[in-house]
């Protein structure tokens, strides 16, 4: 698969593509109930959807969409490979065949990935380097938050980070993006007041920084987590930093999918009723502690270095799946028996 960079992608970037108008002129975000991961769907006024990462499941992302009548989608960005948040994008893409995809362009080695990557060859979708650029969706339009390239720092610290611009209206989405990723936006001068964000590395503590929420300023935050995840999150931490800006919290672990529609004077709703996805049943929030230990599953679901806290945490997990002769998760990447070294 070619990085393509002409003409094509360089057009369609700028002018976007035709779409059915949305009644109202509304742009909707919609941070949808994935469990422990992040799925955003953005609709434009003009009637264009973009899917920013798909959470962990295979068919989760696809099934919702399908299930509430999305018929097209334009674009696919996969903010950083981890599992939790392109577990679900392949389905998506090989369905949809989006004319354009973008991600971090940091490899990774995970069947995950590979399988994304195989699927965007298949559907023939042009592939846009997340470089610094605005992304034209009819009235509204994404302005994209490059990562930093540095391999060495890891996945969730060259996170795509995305913009999503209506008149007056701004939204924020960071992916897992950590301190590193933080100091070297906030050194190019690349973050701005926004209305809404979704809290980065789902509210973690090694997530949003002071300064970096103190940039964002938002008067509401979305947190993407899972109800009783064995993370903790969101942190208190978190928390604390979202609340010292005074901004609404909101948790789709407590509630569900969380929608937001926004007006292009900067007015903006927040619809956080229950998902219907997995039910229909309202769900109260639960208290969970800070830290329960991963489950030693070598056969489970593919782990990579995103989902743990600690390097300690992802050796231990290492070692019970059989390292160093077996290495089924492929979180050693170098090979010397040490993993995710980018890891505090």
């Amino acid at each position: 698969m070619q990085r393509f960079v002409g003409a094509l992608v360089a057009l369609a970037l700028m002018y976007g593509c035709a779409g059915q108008a949305q009644s109202g002129g509304a742009l909707e975000l919609r941070f949808l109930d994935v469990g422990q991961g992040d799925s955003i769907l953005i609709t434009s006024p003009s009637g264009q959807n973009v899917l920013i990462d798909g959470g962990r499941k295979d068919d989760e992302v696809l099934d919702y969409l399908q299930s509430t009548g999305v018929e097209s989608v334009y674009m696919v960005i996969a903010t950083h490979a981890d599992a939790d948040h392109i577990g679900g994008l392949e389905e998506a893409v090989r369905y949809y065949r989006p004319p354009l995809f973008m991600d971090n362009e940091i490899p990774s080695t995970t069947q995950t990935y590979k399988g994304l990557l195989r699927g965007v060859a298949e559907a023939g979708s042009q592939v846009a380097a997340p470089t610094a650029r605005r992304v034209d969706l009819g009235g509204a339009s994404l302005r994209i938050i490059p990562p930093p390239g540095v391999t060495e720092w890891g996945n969730n610290d060259n996170s795509v980070g995305v913009v999503v611009e209506y008149g007056q209206f701004r939204a924020a989405l960071t992916g897992d993006a950590e301190d590193r990723e933080f100091e070297w936006w906030l050194e190019q001068a690349l973050l701005e007041p926004v209305d809404v964000y979704k809290a980065s590395h789902h509210g973690s503590a090694n997530g949003d920084t002071q300064a970096s929420v103190a940039a964002f300023a938002p008067g509401s935050v979305v947190i993407s987590a899972g109800l009783g995840n064995s993370y903790g999150h969101p942190d208190e931490e978190a928390l604390e930093l979202y609340r010292g800006v005074g901004a609404d919290i909101y948790r789709t672990d407590e509630s569900g999918t969380v929608t937001v529609n926004a007006s292009a004077d900067g007015t903006y709703t927040v619809d956080a009723a229950p998902s219907t996805a997995g039910g229909g049943e309202a769900r109260e929030p639960v208290a969970v502690p800070n830290v329960i230990p991963l489950p030693n599953d070598p056969a489970g679901v593919d782990r990579d270095c995103g989902d743990f806290r600690t390097q300690a945490e992802a050796q231990a997990f290492f070692g019970a799946a059989g390292g160093p002769g077996s290495d089924p998760h492929r979180l050693d990447s170098d090979g010397d028996g040490v993993v995710c070294e980018s890891l505090p």
